[in-house]
């Protein structure tokens, strides 16, 4: 009796789990940039870039790539105007 209660109960739940969908993670997106030197946790989402405020930006007027400061990718996903939770900008890489 206790085997065909659980089978029900085993087939009352497929339904709910094969339709949950994995969420989308930043390090799995094409904008995701992480740094050589530290965990993926600390990644960078390349979808928000901090403007720069150094001297030599504003003497030749370009920005150079090796500089480039981003958003944490945590950031990002906190607030809705940005990624979100629900991960608005994420593009498979």
């Amino acid at each position: 009796m206790k085997f065909i209660s659980m089978l029900t109960y085993a087939f009352m739940l497929s339904p709910f789990s094969a339709n949950q969908h994995t969420p989308k993670l930043c390090i799995n997106c094409k904008f995701f940039r992480k740094d050589f030197f530290t965990r993926s946790k600390f990644g960078q989402c390349s979808m928000f870039p901090i403007e720069p405020e150094s001297e030599y930006y504003l003497v030749n007027g370009k920005p150079d790539d090796h500089d480039n400061i981003y958003l944490y990718c945590s950031v990002s996903r906190k607030f809705e105007n940005m990624c979100g939770k629900e991960g608005k900008y994420y593009e498979e890489k």
